[in-house]
């Protein structure tokens, strides 16, 4: 093994993190391996323990490894994930073609009068209430995506009770499906905007408590239409670290 070069300068963690980084996007530690145990690198980088346990979680703040309790710390396969924007692939297919677990938590669901923008988006009359759904997608348990879903009343209305509403296995993990199967309501299309932000002006909640406020973030908002061009769901998207990547897919011709 080569022997790392040792850090003399202020800002350890800061320089330790850069340094893995490189290490990782070259290919050093390639994704899905494992990296060295803490006290290895801090005598590797001359350094003590708790500057490689600081570098280390802001590498998981930024989505490039995750921890698996009392086996080790692992390169994330996300810099092999490029998700076409052009396309809708849901977050269970991608999470699985990353090579990690999926799993879903819903941490609230409610029948609401929604605010003005969200009325705006969907066309909706005054008084026409939404489904709100809120939930946080994992990678092996490591969250890495926030979700608001609203869906107008009327797209399920007399399919479903209130209390099967709120059920946190009615929509996901078959978001498509849910539309085209249950609602009788296929999509068409989405209209997506999209923008970066950093995690501390996001409503993040609590599932994301321990990243670092300065993480770059991508938010996503959208609105899915049915076959009649009608918008039938609402969604925002928070993204924090680099967990997942996109690719623009332009053309030259109208």
């Amino acid at each position: 093994m080569d022997q790392a070069a040792p850090i003399r300068f202020s800002s350890l963690s800061s320089q330790v993190l850069e340094l893995l980084i490189e290490k990782i996007r070259d290919g050093a530690y390639p994704p899905g391996s494992p990296l060295p145990p803490e006290n290895q690198m801090a005598r590797e980088y001359q350094v003590s323990r708790a500057t490689i346990r600081s570098a280390f979680d802001r590498l998981e703040a930024l989505g490039m490894i995750y921890r698996k309790q009392g086996v080790g710390t692992f390169v994330r396969r996300a810099s092999n994930i490029s998700n076409p924007l052009n396309q809708f692939i849901d977050f269970f297919t991608l999470i699985r073609d990353n090579g990690c677990e999926p799993g879903v938590k819903q941490l609230g669901a409610a029948l609401v009068h929604p605010s003005d923008q969200v009325a705006n988006n969907l066309q909706l009359e005054p008084g026409q209430r939404v489904l709100e759904v809120r939930k946080v997608f994992f990678a092996d348990k490591t969250p890495i995506i926030f979700c608001v879903n609203n869906i107008p009343e009327w797209v399920f209305a007399g399919r479903f009770t209130e209390k099967e509403l709120v059920k946190p296995d009615l929509i996901e993990p078959h978001f498509i499906r849910f539309f085209a199967v249950e609602c009788r309501q296929p999509f068409k299309y989405f209209i997506s905007n999209v923008q970066a932000d950093v995690a501390r002006n996001v409503p993040l909640p609590g599932a994301f408590a321990k990243i670092n406020p300065l993480t770059p973030t991508l938010v996503i908002e959208e609105v899915g239409y049915n076959e009649s061009d009608q918008p039938i769901v609402q969604s925002i998207e928070y993204h924090p670290g680099n967990w997942m990547k996109f690719k623009l897919i332009r053309s030259p011709w109208p």
